[in-house]
């Protein structure tokens, strides 16, 4: 497959992958007993009530415009209003609706038949293994081989609705992994969500029975990725490590599936940043497996800045003179030590007429740039971050930046032609100027923007300029900086002045999810290190990530990464600490009590429920 083709090919995956999907747990019952269940850790034997379970489905249409549902469990085809929960779905606007299921119900003609008519468009069966000795033993349960392939069997058959499978690769199966996927496609699936098991509930009280070196088994599992690669073939990796899947980059997992798993956890993570009550997995020897422990980071280290008072710029977004006014959008002034407000204006005098105090830094983004701020009418400590050629020629292609006035240049394909084109107006500018390569929330966007190569880039430009946003081993002979600790107003709910869970997850994907290769461990900085950009790596591979080794750039990266962080980066797999409650936004009250989580709602309804039964019956008068 062609690169251009592999390129088309992941950009429609990057579609599919964003359709707008709500995931609702209909059940924490099951009737199978997975070794390496992820969900022992949840409250078991739930059925929720009907009308909790309409009520969520409603929020996802309402709250999260989802054209997709999937009703999950536990098993949640044995919830005994599953079919009615399908009608709905459908009634209220999804597109589709999905179920993932050990298949035990729909083996049975009458249920497969009306979930169908109900409105199911498509079901994931979970196949562990390719004999029944393998799939029941990993289930827990005898028959369970043959009751899924009737009902996946009947599926297929009768080519009604999509069937896809998926398999929980561990240490059990990972062996057999390319025989369970053979299987499958001679029955006539095509699609596969290859999962990697995670240290969640059963699965790591199992953990030396199912985790695994996937080094030891790489030949094995790039053959089945691989399949990827035929037209008629999809595979899916599912909380797979990135750093596995070098040469097959096109395979790791789209970083919006991070807001899938933040939206499944959103009371729990709502409870660490309002009463600092840490995840019940939180725990070193679980977090260095954990598919999410990266979004754990971020969300430490943005409550660490708000309580050091750590941030720099307060990012408001758009500003329009005659609508805007800085004692309304920060009333109670910069939060959580910002000395600079980030705006984004149509052109950069619109600066002049903003009523910013002159104390205040204003770090700017013009759509255009017609002209350099006059000094006289705007006094601020000024950073101007652009990213289009045009802009470039009007800051640096006069004799002198005025007086605190810097640039930021957005590193882009455009901006770095430009600037190999007019090095010598870069090299006057020098001490002014920063390069900060930013990170994309999509793939497309990716593609669209990033530099070819930047070590080359930087190789070719041959100036010792301020860079930030990506590792050493690409910027060569620079100055390494942090990149700007920039927090945007729009991560908070601004009717409690609290972070919004869904906003922080968003704001990981952008900035703060990263990724090595399995040979950064050879680099001289690599626990100082975060990697590169997560859709920098789908896009342009993990090739160009050179461990650092010896000779003098590599000595001087050293030298420099050391300055700027004389300790690696807390992280939860080494056993950072929880954090504090952070403060409010300034004019907002401390966080507020929140409600109790549904699903232990659920079972404190259920077990009191169950004490009123028992003392009925002791209540009773003898027969």
């Amino acid at each position: 497959m062609d690169s251009e083709h592999l390129k088309d090919r992941m950009l429609e995956r990057e579609r599919v992958a964003n359709v707008r999907k709500h995931w609702v747990r209909l059940v924490t019952a099951c009737n199978s007993r997975c070794v390496f269940c992820l969900d022992t850790d949840t409250p078991r034997g739930i059925y929720l009530l009907e009308d909790d379970v309409k009520r969520e489905l409603q929020r996802g249409r309402d709250e999260l415009n989802a054209d997709k549902v999937i009703l999950s469990g536990g098993e949640g085809s044995i919830h005994p209003k599953f079919v009615d929960f399908v009608r709905y779905a459908k009634e209220i606007g999804y597109d589709r609706v999905q179920t993932v299921t050990n298949g035990v119900m729909f083996s049975q003609l009458d249920f497969y038949r009306a979930a169908v008519d109900a409105g199911l468009g498509e079901i994931t069966f979970s196949l562990h293994g390719h004999t029944p000795e393998l799939h029941d033993r990993l289930t827990g349960t005898e028959g369970a081989f043959r009751k899924l392939m009737k009902g996946m069997m009947r599926a297929l058959r009768e080519g009604q609705i999509i069937v896809n499978v998926d398999v929980c690769i561990n240490k059990q199966n990972v062996a057999y992994i390319d025989q369970i996927v053979d299987l499958c496609l001679k029955v006539g699936v095509t699609e596969f969500d290859l999962l990697h098991v995670i240290p969640q509930g059963v699965a790591f009280e199992n953990r030396n029975d199912l985790f695994y070196d996937p080094v030891e088994h790489l030949p094995r599992l790039q053959k089945v990725f691989g399949l990827n690669r035929h037209p008629g073939v999809v595979i899916w990796t599912n909380r797979f490590p990135v750093e596995f899947l070098e040469g097959l980059e096109d395979l790791i997992q789209d970083p919006h599936k991070m807001l899938d798993e933040v939206n499944g956890r959103r009371h729990q993570i709502q409870r660490y940043l309002d009463e600092a009550t840490p995840l019940e997995c939180r725990d070193p020897e679980r977090c260095q497996y954990c598919f999410i422990e990266p979004f754990c980071n971020t969300a430490d280290r943005v409550i660490g800045r708000q309580n050091r008072s750590d941030w720099e710029v307060w990012w408001v977004g758009k500003a329009e003179p005659d609508n805007w006014s800085y004692a309304e959008v920060v009333p109670a002034g910069l939060p959580y030590g910002c000395s600079y407000i980030g705006v984004e204006v149509d052109d950069l005098p619109v600066l002049e007429s903003l009523d910013i105090p002159d104390s205040v830094g204003i770090y700017a983004k013009p759509r255009q740039l017609s002209r350099i701020v006059n000094r006289d009418a705007l006094a601020n400590p000024l950073l101007i971050s652009v990213g289009e050629p045009e802009q470039l020629d009007v800051l640096l292609g006069t004799d002198a930046l005025p007086l605190g006035v810097d640039v930021e240049i957005q590193l882009n394909q455009r901006t770095a032609a430009w600037m190999l084109q007019h090095r010598d107006l870069v090299e006057r500018h020098l001490s002014r100027v920063r390069v900060h390569q930013t990170g994309y929330e999509f793939l497309k966007e990716a593609i669209a923007n990033d530099v070819r190569d930047p070590a080359q880039f930087f190789a070719e430009l041959g100036l010792r300029i301020a860079v930030s946003g990506l590792p050493a081993c690409l910027t060569p002979d620079t100055e390494l900086r942090e990149a700007p600790k920039v927090l945007a107003k729009a991560m908070f709910d601004m009717s409690n002045g609290r972070i919004n869970t869904r906003e922080l997850a968003r704001t990981h994907v952008k900035e703060g999810y990263w990724g090595k290769s399995l040979r950064c461990r050879d680099c001289r900085i690599n626990d100082r290190c975060d990697g590169a950009h997560i859709n920098f790596l789908r896009d342009q591979g993990f090739a160009q990530l050179e461990p650092l080794g010896e000779g003098t750039w590599a000595a001087n990266a050293e030298e420099q990464i050391l300055g700027l962080r004389p300790q690696p980066p807390a992280r939860l797999r080494d056993g950072k600490p929880i954090e504090r409650v952070a403060p409010s936004l300034p004019g907002f009250e401390g966080p507020q009590p929140l409600p109790e989580e549904p699903l232990l709602v659920h079972t404190r309804k259920a077990r009191e429920a169950r004490e009123r039964r028992w003392q009925q019956l002791r209540d009773a008068p003898p027969a």
